[in-house]
């Protein structure tokens, strides 16, 4: 667990906890709200540098860490975008998987029928972005165990999304923050692949989505 030193307004500045291993956040209640654009950018470029030493799957029980009460697997929806994360029914606040949170700002998106076939040329299987189970590309391009469609890192999402924050920052501290060119250009699936050869092998197929977010990493670092 790391934490996180953001700004937010009009408070004090907030501190966010991250598992990088368990590749989540814990947002109090109503903080993801109320961080600052540039607050918004760094947390990005913190899941963007995240480096796991082990992944495993969250326990039956998650207990919340300011009440101990079991927290509770809530379906949600932002505009047309589905996503989910557990929350306290107490209201001390969430954890968020960090796949959920860009789904629920729109950097996630369902791949299409020419994406499907360039993906097939490079991998066979890839994982479930909601439920982890094995996608075999060459039978299906939805999770034939929840439904869920085989999901992308957007980059052209993250770049307008990583604009227009950079633009609502300028304005709030009338100073003229890194462009967001500067910050991001998200490298392809092929390309990252063959960075790390057979580092994403896996019988449960590749994580599209972990793929997306080092090539994130990489280009997100401070310069």
């Amino acid at each position: 667990m790391r934490s996180l030193d953001l700004a937010r307004e009009p408070l004090q500045p907030l501190t966010i906890d991250a598992c990088d291993d368990c590749q989540a956040l814990w947002l109090d209640a109503a903080e993801s709200q109320q961080l600052t654009p540039g607050a918004t950018i760094e947390l990005f470029r913190a899941i963007g540098t995240s480096r796991p030493a082990a992944r495993a799957p969250f326990p039956a029980f998650l207990p919340c860490p300011r009440c101990t009460t079991p927290l509770t697997l809530t379906k949600d929806i932002q505009q047309t975008t589905r996503f989910t994360y557990y929350r306290c029914r107490h209201g001390h606040g969430r954890f968020t998987p960090y796949v959920q949170f860009l789904r629920e700002k729109n950097f996630i998106r369902p791949v299409d029928t020419s994406e499907i076939a360039r993906l097939r040329a490079s991998v066979s299987t890839v994982r479930c972005v909601s439920c982890g189970a094995p996608v075999v590309l060459d039978r299906s391009a939805v999770c034939t165990y929840c439904g869920a469609p085989v999901m992308l890192l957007d980059p052209e999402a993250v770049q307008k999304a990583l604009a227009q924050l950079d633009s609502a920052e300028a304005r709030r501290t009338r100073e003229q923050p890194p462009s967001g060119d500067a910050i991001i250009a998200i490298a392809n699936v092929e390309r990252e692949l063959q960075r790390n050869p057979g580092e994403f092998d896996s019988q449960a197929g590749i994580d599209l989505i972990d793929v997306g977010i080092r090539a994130l990493g990489a280009l997100l670092r401070h310069p």
